[in-house]
């Protein structure tokens, strides 16, 4: 959505195929910080909101052996979806099967376009996922397991690398019949090493059910 702006039309002035980083900083750099911030706003509410309606319905009151049951629970139910998910070269099932307006950019402009496409991906649960581990996060922030700012950790795995790839990554020259290959090349790659992704995520599920289990056992 935003990497054209930082590539822009013009070849680099320093190296073939490329700008200058603050050419790109200057076109996309507040576009880029608007989505980040979007996405971070809403992480944040969504697990901060988890955290307090788990309190709200007296999940304080619950022993935490017990909580930790329930999230060990969760963790199987999640791996076993994903287990499926890979099995059947299929993304996670249970959340909406939606990705945010591609429009929004063109309909509110290019920097209050960005902050309502992060505001509407950050809350995780309205568009699709490639794995299940969020929906964990989630039950994990209920029980109050996990604390409410685990949204910050979670936005920031999600902004670094975006903003990685729309500003720092160099552009890639047109190809030989002078067909560009922007901004497509990257979400190439990164559909080719989305199964890759998803067993990085079955396995972080797994850590997080083994490390749940220790805790219920010591």
């Amino acid at each position: 959505m935003l990497r054209p702006l930082a590539v822009g039309d013009t070849p680099i002035p320093l190296v073939q195929g490329d700008t200058s980083l603050l050419h790109r900083l200057r076109n996309a750099g507040r576009a880029t910080g608007a989505l980040c911030a979007g996405f971070t706003a809403s992480a944040v509410l969504l697990f901060a909101v988890a955290g307090l309606a788990g309190r709200s319905f007296g999940i304080d009151f619950v022993p935490m052996r017990i909580r930790l049951v329930v999230a060990l629970l969760i963790c199987v139910a999640l791996v076993a979806l994903d287990v499926v998910a890979l099995r059947r070269h299929d993304m996670c099932s249970i959340t909406r099967r939606r990705q945010t307006p591609k429009n929004l950019v063109f309909k509110y402009g290019d920097t209050r376009g960005a902050l309502i496409w992060g505001l509407d991906t950050g809350l995780a649960v309205t568009t699709f996922r490639v794995s299940s581990a969020t929906w964990g996060l989630i039950g994990l922030g209920l029980l109050n397991v996990a604390p409410w700012w685990q949204g910050i950790g979670y936005a920031a795995g999600f902004c670094l690398p975006i903003a990685a790839a729309i500003l720092l990554v160099p552009r890639r020259p047109d190809q030989p019949d002078g067909n560009s290959r922007e901004p497509g090349w990257i979400s190439l790659i990164m559909i080719r090493f989305r199964r890759l992704v998803q067993v990085c995520a079955l396995a972080v599920s797994l850590i997080a059910g083994v490390t749940v289990s220790l805790s219920v056992l010591s």
